[in-house]
């Protein structure tokens, strides 16, 4: 008899879901695990959430006037502290699942990532106080951040729904064969309702957004693909959820 038969899977983690969300997973890995994702309310609960984190994040990159530069001396000292900082050993320990984890645990990770952001900019803020030191400046900015890239989103998100009203223009995915590929390769079923789609330019390259249904009640699911998507490589750019009105 099989040892397996009846076993469930193991439970999704956090770890596995921002892997996800943040595009390092391969086509191979990913397709299944969105598979999962779409039968387990709390793991579609989280990578929502992550997706508003991450928007929220590259609004904020933009928004010049949300917080002063930081001056060259604190830079300095940030990136004196990193390099004298001891390697970090993380501890063998099983990864925490979504399926297993409190409702107040999950919310407060979430809560964290934005209150690390805001915490650095306030950080920064209270830092220029400080004399500055009388060595020469270290690394800059640039050289110990890294570049905050602008939102994978070609489009706001009254022009993604008003792309349900109209009729979709699939762009390099208009033949019926590839479209089904390519959603085949992003995990649904190959005769998905595509609700819109639309030629976009990301960071200037080609691409096509797509709106499908989501199983979040009053949302949508937006994908952006690259225009060669198929079930081998999907090149999938961005993945998020836009609220309904």
């Amino acid at each position: 008899m099989d040892g397996n038969a009846g076993h469930e899977p193991e439970p999704i983690s956090l770890e596995q879901l921002a892997d996800l969300q943040a595009g390092l997973l391969d086509d191979a890995t990913a397709a299944p695990l969105r598979q999962r994702i779409r039968a387990d309310p709390d793991a579609t609960e989280m990578l929502s959430a992550l997706d508003r984190v991450r928007r929220d994040l590259a609004d904020l990159g933009t928004d010049h006037a949300s917080a002063p530069d930081v001056p060259a001396a604190v830079t300095a000292r940030v990136g004196a502290a990193l390099q004298a900082a001891p390697p970090h050993r993380p501890p063998r320990e099983p990864a925490h699942s979504v399926r297993h984890a409190p409702r107040w645990q999950v919310v407060g990770l979430v809560a964290g990532l934005g209150a690390a952001v805001v915490g650095s900019v306030l950080g920064g803020v209270m830092l220029t106080r400080e004399p500055a030191p009388t060595r020469p400046a270290g690394p800059t900015a640039e050289s110990i951040t890294v570049p905050r890239p602008p939102s994978s989103l070609p489009l706001s998100d009254p022009q993604i729904l008003g792309l349900l009203s109209r009729g979709p223009d699939y762009g390099p995915l208009a033949d019926p064969q590839r479209r089904a590929s390519c959603l085949s390769g992003l995990g649904y079923a190959a005769a998905t309702a595509v609700l819109g789609a639309q030629p976009v330019d990301v960071h200037g390259q080609p691409a096509i957004l797509m709106v499908l249904a989501s199983d979040k009640p009053r949302t949508v699911l937006v994908l952006v693909v690259e225009p060669g998507c198929n079930a081998a490589h999907t090149g999938l750019l961005a993945s998020t959820l836009v609220t309904r009105p």
